[in-house]
């Protein structure tokens, strides 16, 4: 079952290469690379019911298994909201994004890097030592630059045609951040839980 943690972390790092390539690149570009992320949240709903199969048949107390299993789905609704982000971009036909936010799914990516090596402690869960703090400290980080971000729209004004779509997208990527932060604290419940 652990294993699956780990190949879900996997498609979550993926997934976050692919979304960061997204927000730096134009609207042909991003045609091209949106089935990709599609095809990851997919992929990531896939593996999620899987797990959810493994912890139905595991021997874990049933504390443990919801939050693994939450833990699972909120990585998978991580994917699903980059994949969101993706549809946005390109539905919309958004051109370039603000920095910051380009700042923020840098932000995106290391927060699923730190994901990956949690996960092959969820079997240990003392050894998932300071990961928690790490995610916090990014989502106030991405917090501020998703802030930065909408200041920045707004300071540029626009038809509101324009405005809106860049709203979105911008809200869409602090969801994404948001759910990293929710899977951390889930992950974090379980240590504590096995103080």
């Amino acid at each position: 079952m652990y294993d699956l943690f780990g190949d879900l972390a996997e498609l979550l790092v993926q997934a976050a290469d692919t979304h960061s390539k997204l927000v730096g690149h134009g609207y042909r570009e991003r045609t091209r690379i949106t089935p990709k992320l599609h095809d990851q949240s997919t992929r990531a709903e896939e593996l999620g019911r899987r797990i959810a199969q493994r912890l139905a048949r595991s021997l874990i107390t049933p504390y443990e298994a919801e939050l693994l299993y939450d833990i699972s789905l909120t990585i998978a609704d991580t994917v699903d909201a980059m994949n969101h982000t993706a549809e946005l971009l390109v539905l919309s036909r958004v051109g370039a994004l603000p920095t910051p936010l380009l700042e923020a799914a840098t932000g995106i990516e290391r927060a699923s890097e730190l994901t990956v090596t949690a996960t092959w402690s969820l079997s240990r869960v003392q050894e998932l030592g300071d990961y928690y703090t790490q995610i916090r400290k990014l989502k106030r980080q991405g917090d501020r630059l998703v802030r930065q971000s909408l200041a920045e729209v707004y300071k540029r004004g626009g038809a509101m045609t324009e405005v809106l779509p860049l709203h979105d997208v911008i809200e869409s990527v602090g969801r994404t951040i948001a759910l990293q932060e929710h899977t951390a604290r889930l992950a974090d419940l379980l240590r504590v839980k096995d103080a």
